[in-house]
């Protein structure tokens, strides 16, 4: 084996990237997405279905009811050899060395100021702006966080460092993402972080304005005939229901007929009951006497304004042999007939169970009480709502922390389901038994700064010993060992000796049980026993006569 196929050997390899076969060449390379072709239409729709909006503001409500705190992603880290400790601990359990620190408040200032003002020029909050991507997600299924930096560049055009400026939320309907043939983000197109209007496809060939080094292009934003160019850390996609490679697929694509229906069905009752609505039917009569007809509806007409209870009787007179009749030509059924409540409760529960919002939820009181078991819908539509959480949790917080730089704290949305009080404090009641145990069995037991007890054993006493190694204090020994008395009535043997030797011989009398005949008072001196009603021994007590 020669040496050239021996290093053959450390070449690296790479298994080759899966191609996906909705990935076309449309300008740029981008899958072929719905949300770009019919988008305000599905906005428009979800915006005029009562039900679906219904849905999705009631997700919002319930997603970032209680807000968002910040959280320590450990409590200990080494420095040495970077091992994270979720418990309170003095050395490290990998490497055992001392050099441990806390989580940085430093590194939460600046962010923790961004987010408590407004985060971009048109006055939002940070909560705005997550419930921008939450409507987003439940319409299109594809939501978009971009971050507006400031750049400092070095010498040579290349970035050291950001600075996070403002939050917006990009639009569905304009924002694509710029892919390779393969699929790859940020392998096709480059552009300059000065000069956004540059578009390469090289990515050797340096900035034709200032000679910078081109970054790689991730997103396109195309509104009014114009593409603006977003490079890595400044645009994050999220997908909730259809999450993918690329895109999302919008939901209210599945919902489309059942949205349409409920729509067209509030339609129909709008149209029912205003002034263009059709009549209900017409009453034809076959007559030869057209006239007499008239002239008696006109007469009939003016004795119900009269009484509006009156019955008219009406007799029409025909030919020789011809039959007359009466035809009742019906335009609209009744909402009784068409089982208009009966369909559009079905929809509506088809609609709610996709987005996982029960009755309950969409102000539906019919369904409370008896066998409907509010509790389980309730469990439901929190399940939903922690399921939307994970999607910023897991995603969307940790992306933007990056961004900020920072590594020892996470930010999480609380839990819509707000903790029980008295359960919290059970369970504290019992942490304080657990650590008053384990303070028994030796331990040290200290509490932190966020209220978490904290144990730790003592060192070992080390027994002084003499130089010669041999200890002079003598043995303690048992003087009463291997005889009748027990160590544990000393106490009593020792009060009994010493009432004997106070008292002389007369043995001490013992208070294990009180006497039950107790004697007159002072005040009854002179009279007999019996005449103080005093608290006797009722074996001994006699009725005096």
């Amino acid at each position: 084996m020669g040496l050239r196929d021996y290093l053959g050997k450390f070449v690296r390899r790479r298994t080759p990237t899966p191609h996906s076969k909705e990935v076309f060449n449309l300008g740029i390379q981008e899958k072929r997405n719905v949300q770009h072709i019919i988008g305000p239409v599905l906005y428009d729709v979800a915006n005029q279905s009562t039900i679906v909006r219904t849905c999705i503001t009631q997700l919002k409500t319930e997603i970032f009811r209680r807000g968002y705190e910040w959280e320590k992603a450990f409590y200990k880290i080494c420095e040495d050899c970077g091992t994270t400790h979720e418990k309170e601990t003095e050395v490290c359990r990998n490497c055992n060395s001392n050099n441990l620190r806390n989580p940085s408040n430093q590194q939460m200032l600046y962010a923790k100021k961004f987010f408590s003002g407004y985060v971009n020029r048109s006055e939002q909050k940070f909560i705005d702006v997550l419930k921008e991507l939450e409507a987003d997600l439940n319409i299109a299924d594809d939501a978009y966080l971009v971050l507006v930096k400031e750049y400092y560049l070095d010498n040579q055009g290349n970035v050291a460092l950001h600075k996070i400026k403002e939050i917006y939320r990009g639009d569905p309907l304009t924002m694509y993402i710029d892919v390779d043939e393969e699929g790859d983000r940020g392998e096709a197109h480059y552009t300059c972080v000065s000069h956004r209007d540059v578009y390469d496809d090289d990515c050797s060939n340096p900035c034709p304005h200032c000679g910078s080094k081109l970054q790689p292009v991730y997103y396109i934003n195309r509104v009014h005939g114009k593409d603006q160019y977003f490079v890595e850390g400044e645009v994050m996609h999220l997908s909730k229901y259809n999450p993918s490679r690329l895109y999302g697929f919008s939901p209210i694509l599945t919902l489309w007929s059942h949205i349409t229906t409920l729509i067209a069905m509030e339609n129909y009752i709008n149209t029912s009951y205003t002034k263009a609505r059709a009549p209900r039917g017409i009453l034809a009569v076959q007559t030869n006497n057209m006239e007499s007809l008239v002239k008696y509806w006109k007469g009939v007409k003016e004795k119900l304004e009269k009484d509006p209870h009156y019955i008219p009787i009406m007799g029409i007179e025909t030919d020789g042999g011809s039959k007359g009749s009466i035809e009742w030509v019906q335009f609209m059924n009744t909402l009784k007939e068409m089982d208009y409540i009966n369909v559009k409760d079905d929809l509506r529960d088809r609609i709610g169970a996709f987005y996982g919002v029960s009755k309950i939820f969409q102000g539906d009181t019919s369904t409370s009480g008896g066998l409907n078991n509010e509790g389980m819908q309730i469990l439901v539509t929190n399940r939903s709502v922690e399921l939307a959480q994970n999607v910023y949790n897991q995603y969307l917080f940790p992306f933007l922390l990056k961004q900020f730089g920072i590594t020892d704290w996470n930010l999480n949305l609380l839990r819509s389901e707000e903790e029980d009080n008295v359960a919290e404090l059970r369970r504290r009641e019992i942490e304080i038994n657990l650590a008053t145990q384990i303070k028994n069995l030796g331990f040290e037991v200290d509490m932190d700064e966020d209220g978490n007890f904290i144990y730790s054993k003592p060192p070992p006493k080390e027994e002084e010993k003499p130089m010669g190694g041999q200890s002079d204090k003598k043995l303690e020994t048992d003087p009463y060992a291997g005889t009748d008395i027990d160590a544990s009535q000393l106490g009593q043997l020792q009060e009994q000796q010493l009432m004997g030797q106070q008292g002389g011989s007369e043995a001490p009398k013992t208070r294990n049980k009180p006497s039950m005949s107790v004697g007159p008072p002072n005040r009854n001196t002179g009279l007999p026993k019996e005449a103080a009603n005093n608290n006797v021994d009722k074996r001994t007590e006699r009725r005096v006569g």
